[in-house]
């Protein structure tokens, strides 16, 4: 290996805890799983669950100061996206896009509609409010209604490891957007 070639990494700790947390309550209906280092993470269940997922999980954070103090984020970066440049999920080969958050510390994924980001800056981020993430680390479930600025009105769930195969199923059937009379209740 010449001094300018390093080795291809195969996952950060980070990467990998955060891929075993979501694959630990789903165990019993995992039929296969791609290598937990790699991003996306692709899985296929077993039914009734989503068959195909691709799966976008980053860390959840705490928005830094006094204007972001009442959210949680996600910093959104897709394999091979330069610094400051547009990406996008893959949505393809029949697999359904998952993109998620997770804080270890409180036992919580939040779960977007991928659908809905169709474009993102490398470093733009997804927010939910930190109300949300506090009831499904007090309850099990939450649920956010977002107004996007495309006109489209996002739910965000969130919850706990235990709850999650339930979450899947629900982050399927409200992917797209909501109409007025759709607005809650996925998780309960």
């Amino acid at each position: 290996m010449s001094g300018q070639e390093r080795p291809r990494r195969r996952g950060s700790a980070i990467t990998l805890g955060i891929h075993r947390a979501f694959l630990a309550p789903l165990q019993a209906e995992l039929c296969w799983c791609s290598d937990l280092g790699s991003k996306p993470l692709l899985i296929d269940l077993g039914y009734p669950h989503p068959p195909r997922l691709r799966v976008y999980l980053y860390t959840l954070v705490h928005g830094p100061g006094e204007k972001r103090r009442r959210e949680y984020k996600v910093v959104l970066r897709t394999p091979g996206q330069p610094l400051n440049q547009y990406g996008s999920f893959d949505h393809s080969d029949e697999r359904f896009t998952v993109v998620g958050g997770y804080d270890a510390d409180l036992d919580v994924f939040v779960l977007w509609d991928a659908v809905l980001h169709p474009r993102f800056k490398n470093g733009g981020n997804l927010q939910v409010r930190d109300e949300v993430v506090r009831t499904a680390a007090a309850l099990g479930t939450a649920e956010q209604i977002r107004n996007l600025g495309s006109g489209h009105r996002e739910l965000v769930l969130a919850c706990q490891s235990s709850t999650l195969a339930r979450a899947l199923v629900a982050r399927v059937a409200s992917t797209g957007g909501l109409e007025e009379s759709e607005c809650g209740g996925f998780l309960t």
